[in-house]
This record gives structure tokens, sequence and C-alpha cells, in this order.
């Protein structure tokens, strides 16, 4: 038990960190990950920019470290430090705030999926997944008596025999020409933000409809599900593409199946088949890691921001509440971005009058981890990819499961060594995982239930009245969550005093750099003004 010595003590310190001049900028960042490190980092760059004085940056985070989603998992293996993704795991080259970062901060890149590597006599290396094994392989477990049977692959060493086998079975490069030319251009309107960044009085926007203005194919995408939109006579992809390719695509990076999936999330998923993918060795959580170190942003871990309200004290400001491990405090902020999922972070913001407007349903997954050996049994021809998925609207006993890394002491090998030895995998499941029916052997494991991202819903067209006294109908879509949550002008010196919120972008699409994007467009809007 804490004397109350100490706890006025620690309660003392919060406040004198907290503490600052009246007149000067001071802005509360809610939330460590990708988006809340970001939006530190370019609120400090805008300012500078603008040769105005430095804010004030407080970045509050509930828990006990930097990355959010980004979240690096280690395991000790025959005197080896494995190290593993256990959230977002891969960015791809165009994601240019992320590349950029890496290389800025001089961190080593390992082309995905890659495993780190460092032994108590060997040093340190990236272990990157032994390319023996082939690319993918799409398994019923349904099949052959319910022992299984690879509907798809698994995909041959040989990149070229791979190629002829794909060809066949679906009638030519047609549908993946097709998908890969809508993928593109909806790749290249996002990357117009880039653009819009170098201009410092573009990138400035108060709703992400306005934000998706002019960007026609990114907007239209977020209104049907992805198989609705290829199969129309429009696109007329085949149905056996859709099913096995793009799912494959989707399943893995949304746990969504092409049904349900909203279009954007489709174009999001195969850009990454399109583009070398990355991971940083060690962990992706370093990048945002570093980016909060250079924003100068004073970092608050175990801290849970109760509720966010108008100052009683001073005018135009906002009223932070909030809880460490052992105290409780209250601190005034000109601006207050929010950079986490409301719906699963439990704040009152100006008593609640938001919360319907940010409503919003997450994937509720299983990533569960495992070092064993696989069951020489469950997948036929002798042979193991580095992917497994499982097919369209299947998910039982898994969605995906990929090898991390071959650890028998031989390597890899021909592949045989991966099919037979000990392998580090990470499994996807919207349920926990029987082990037993995987596995042969299971030396070690670890299971992660999360909340991971927002389901990628099509936000369908209704048709309502307008008016209740008239016969006509009015096409109503369902607008994305807000940015700007308040806007407090009674402080004219200090026109970006508002409360802000950045993961409603989650509502269109979910990865690391658009995060950052989101980010920084948030921050241009808070620091412009009305």
């Amino acid at each position: 038990m804490k004397g109350p010595g100490l706890l006025l003590t620690r309660a003392c310190l919060a406040i004198a960190v907290l503490a600052t001049a009246s007149d000067s900028r001071r802005i509360a960042v809610v939330g460590a990950g990708a988006a809340g490190t970001a939006a530190a980092y370019f609120a400090r760059e805008e300012l500078l920019a603008r040769g105005e004085p430095p804010a004030e940056i407080h970045v509050f985070e509930r828990g006990d470290r930097v990355g959010g989603r980004a979240h690096v998992g280690t395991v000790e293996y025959n005197d080896t430090t494995l190290y593993f993704e256990q959230g977002a795991s891969m960015f791809i080259s165009k994601n240019r705030h992320i590349m950029e970062m890496a290389e800025k901060f001089n961190l080593t890149l390992c082309e995905h999926p890659c495993t780190y590597a460092k032994g108590k006599h060997s040093g340190a290396k990236a272990n990157a997944l032994e390319f023996s094994l082939g690319s993918y392989g799409i398994w019923d477990p349904t099949g052959a008596g319910g022992s299984g049977e690879w509907l798809v692959g698994p995909g041959s060493r040989w990149r070229i025999l791979s190629i002829i086998k794909a060809l066949w079975r679906y009638s030519g490069t047609g549908d993946l020409n097709h998908v890969q030319k809508r993928t593109d251009t909806a790749v290249k309107e996002f990357m117009q933000s880039y653009t819009d960044f170098a201009n410092r009085s573009a990138g400035i926007y108060s709703t992400w409809s306005e934000y998706l203005s002019d960007k026609p194919l990114l907007q239209s995408s977020l209104y049907y599900r992805a198989s609705e939109y290829y199969l129309s006579a429009g696109e007329g992809i085949r149905r056996r593409f859709l099913e096995e390719v793009v799912s494959l695509a989707t399943r893995v990076n949304y746990m969504q199946d092409v049904d349900t999936v909203n279009t954007l999330g489709a174009h999001i998923s195969m850009a990454a088949g399109s583009d070398t993918a990355y991971s940083v060795a060690g962990g992706n959580y370093q990048i945002f890691e570093r980016m909060l170190a250079a924003s100068g942003a004073q970092l608050h871990l175990h801290t849970s921001v109760a509720s966010i309200q108008r100052s009683n004290a001073t005018a135009g400001r906002y009223t932070l509440s909030a809880t460490s491990e052992d105290d409780g405090f209250e601190h005034d902020f000109d601006t207050v971005i929010i950079a986490t999922p409301l719906p699963l972070a439990n704040i009152s913001i100006l008593e609640d009058k938001h919360q319907d407007l940010v409503a919003a349903e997450y994937v509720h997954m299983y990533v569960t981890f495992v070092i064993g050996v696989l069951q020489p049994r469950l997948f036929p021809k002798g042979r193991i990819p580095r992917l497994v998925v499982t097919p369209y609207q299947t998910t039982d006993p898994f969605n995906c499961l990929s090898i991390l890394a071959c650890l028998h002491p031989e390597g890899a090998g021909n592949g045989r060594q991966c099919q037979d030895g000990p392998v580090l995998t990470k499994i996807f499941s919207h349920r926990p995982v029987d082990l037993n029916r995987i596995f042969a052997v299971v030396e070690w494991h670890r299971q992660q239930e999360w909340h991971s991202y927002p389901k990628l819903n099509p936000l369908n067209a209704d048709y309502v009245h307008k008016d209740p006294d008239s016969t006509a109908y009015y096409l109503q879509r369902t607008p994305p969550p807000p940015i700007v949550l308040d806007r407090n002008r009674l402080r004219d010196t200090l026109p970006s005093s508002g409360i802000f919120y950045i993961n409603g972008m989650e509502a269109l699409f979910s990865t690391m750099e658009s995060q950052t994007v989101a980010a920084r467009h948030v921050v241009r809007l808070a620091l412009a003004g009305a």
C-alpha cells in the first residue's frame, strides 16, 4: 500500500509536468499507435515549417508501450531470440511515410515475411523465410474425408510452373489485369495525399467525405461489396478468380470475404501483391517509437483518458481527465487529437454527444503463434507453402496460417524440413484454434485475442423519405465518422482549439500508412483553424 505522501508527490509531479504558461499552444494526443505518434510528429513538423513556436505536446497511452497494432513478440528457441510481428506486419514500397521514416531513422528493412533472429553467440540477422517453400495454397479442411486437400497449390518452388498453373486455372491473365488496373488507380488516388502535403495550404479536409471528393474510385468503392462490384456487367470478373485470389487477399488482410468486404478493402488488399512488401527487422513499432521521440512530445504510459469536456476554468480550452496507475489528474489543452478507436476507448467526450457518430463494428479475432511440428497427415502431397488459406466462407479451423520460420537445425533444405520439423507459425482465426488438430507436436504457443480493425462493410445506400408529406424518396448514404468533434472559437489567438478524431478514416480502410496519412491531414486541419 502506498502512503499518502508518495501519492501526493506523484500527483504534484503530474501537475508539474503538465503545467505551462497560459498563452502557449498545448496539444493532447490520445493514443500512441501509428496515428497518435504520427500526429505528434507532424504537429511539430507543421509548426516548424510555418515558423511558429513549437507546441507543448502530450501523448496519453493506456498501455505499456508505443506502436498500437504494431506489436513485436519474442520467443527464446535453441539459444536464439526470435522476433515476430504480433499485429500490423507489413507495408509496401509505395507507403511513402513509412518508407521515409524507416530511412530517416536508419532502420533495417527485410522483405516480408521475415523473422528477425538474435543468437546469443551468432549476433543478429534478419532471417527471411526460406524460398524453397511454395508461396501459398488454398486448403480445404473438409476434403479427402476430413483429412484435408489442396484446392489451389501449394505453389511450386519453381515460379514458372506456378505461373503456368495459374494461367490455366484462371483462363489467362484477363481477370488479374483488370483487377490490378483498378487497384493501381485506387493507389494513385490515395497517393494524391502526398502531393497535397507538398503544398502547405493543401491537404486540409473537414470531413472524410470531403477528402474523397476528388478521388472517384475510392469514393465509389466504399458503397459496394467487392463481389457485386467485380461481378457486375461492366467489370465481368470470373467468380472463381474472386473467391480464390481476391478473397485470399481480403481474408489475410481484413478477415473478410469478397461477399462482405467493401471494394476499397479489396483494392487495398490486392495492392500488396503488385508491390514489394517489407517489415522492419526487430519490429515495425520502432518506426512509431522513433517518430514520437523526434516529436519532442511527453509520453504518459499506463494513462487512461476518461473524459474530454469544455474547460470551466479557461475559455476556449478543453479539460482532459485521466488516470495513471496511482493517480488521477485533470488539465487543460487547446487542441485534443484522438488517435485511438473511440468505440473501444470508453472515453466520455462532451457528455457523450458524439458516441453514435463514431460507432463502428470491429473484427474480433484470435492470433495464435505456435512452435511445433505440423500434422503429417493434414496437408497432402508432402509440401507446405509459406501461406495456407482456407477457402472462401470457411473459418474452421482457421482463416489463414503463415509459416514465419523453419527451425530445423539443418535449415529448410528442400522444404521437407518445414514439413517434418519444427516451424514458427502465425494463425488468424475467429475462434480459439484446436492446436492438436493442426500440430503433431506443440513446443510453445501464445494466443492473442483482440479487436483488430473495423469491419470494412460497404456504406450501402438507403432510400428514405426526406419529407413525411412527400411521396419522393431520396438517396441517403451513411457518411464516415466525423473528423471535427468540436470547435471552440472563443480564443482568437489560438485558432486550433478543438477536438479532432483521426480513426474515423478506418471506416474507409485501415493500414499503418493510411493512419499516418490521416494523422497528417487532421493535424493540418487542427493547426489551420476554421
